[in-house]
């Protein structure tokens, strides 16, 4: 229904960057993007999680490697990567993770 969908508008919401510390070209998304290359962006190496929790993909259609984005700033890779051993220093698509 429509009432769903106002509500869970606002209850997400992402900005990224091209380029590391918050530079370059941003856009802002309330909504799963399936892949960046398609809004004009070569790659994500910033982000600023406004509100919801989001989960970042390092390919396109949601493929590759995971990482959890709860709200706060993601600087640089390290930030979202953290500690895992697994390194990819831009992410591609990304969506709201849905709380049942």
């Amino acid at each position: 229904t429509s009432s769903e969908a106002m509500d869970t508008l606002g209850q997400y919401k992402i900005t990224v960057w091209e380029e590391e510390n918050f530079q370059g070209k941003r856009c802002e998304f309330l909504m799963e993007c399936p892949s960046i290359m398609e809004r004009g962006f070569r790659k994500i190496r910033s982000i600023k999680v406004e509100s919801g929790p989001w989960v970042g993909f390092e390919y396109p259609e949601y493929q590759g490697q995971q990482f959890i984005l709860e709200k706060g700033d993601y600087p640089r890779w390290e930030a979202w990567s953290g500690n895992s051993g697994y390194r990819t220093e831009h992410l591609l698509s990304f969506r709201p993770v849905k709380c049942a």
